[in-house]
């Protein structure tokens, strides 16, 4: 028992020195494996991600842009983890993570990038958001075999949370591409009248 936590301090220390070399100022050289972006998350280091301060994630993110590396450039597990942190963050900079996220080659992370965007703007009519939403659900990626993904559904709710007219007419225009969609939108339109 002893020695596991001993380990663990262990890691989160390490982690803790990646964090910071990761996230000191971009004109001090850096070398590459500073930090494990391109590797699936330990247990520990998810957790100390998670726990961040939304300044400590805006260094990191600054650190790795200004070096050309965006958010495709990260594992997938580590993609979900941004697109989680920013779904609940004001921070400015989470926009363009979202925005990232809902077009990203792992079709999970569409699927949480919608569901976050739904969250961030829900009852605000934000038509740049609309026309994100909208964009994504035309991905081809999230279809298969002509059907659509789990994503779909998460698209179309994110347009219901957000709301407005304008949202809730291309909702309904959006689910009219096929029958289940048609009937999930039909059954949002009925729970916000109960």
């Amino acid at each position: 028992m002893q020695f596991g936590k001993i380990l663990m301090t262990a890691l989160f220390c390490t982690w803790s020195a990646a964090f910071a070399t990761a996230t000191r100022a971009p004109g001090r050289p850096a070398e590459d494996g500073e930090f494990p972006m391109k590797q699936a998350p330990s247990t520990p280091d998810w957790q100390t991600f998670m726990q961040a301060s939304d300044a400590d994630r805006l260094k990191l993110w600054t650190y790795q842009t200004n070096r050309g590396r965006h958010l495709h450039d990260w594992s997938w597990g580590w993609r979900l983890g941004w697109v989680r942190v920013c779904g609940r963050s004001e921070a400015t900079f989470c926009a363009g993570v979202l925005q990232e996220a809902l077009l990203d080659k792992a079709v999970v992370v569409r699927a949480e990038a919608a569901s976050a965007l739904g969250r961030r703007y829900e009852q605000s009519a934000n038509p740049a958001v609309v026309r994100m939403l909208a964009e994504a659900f035309g991905n081809s990626r999230n279809l298969r075999r002509g059907k659509p993904l789990f994503v779909q559904r998460r698209i179309l709710y994110a347009l219901h949370q957000i709301g407005g007219d304008d949202a809730l007419e291309l909702g309904g225009t959006l689910a009219a591409t096929d029958p289940s969609a048609m009937a999930y939108w039909q059954r949002l339109g009925q729970t916000e009248t109960k």
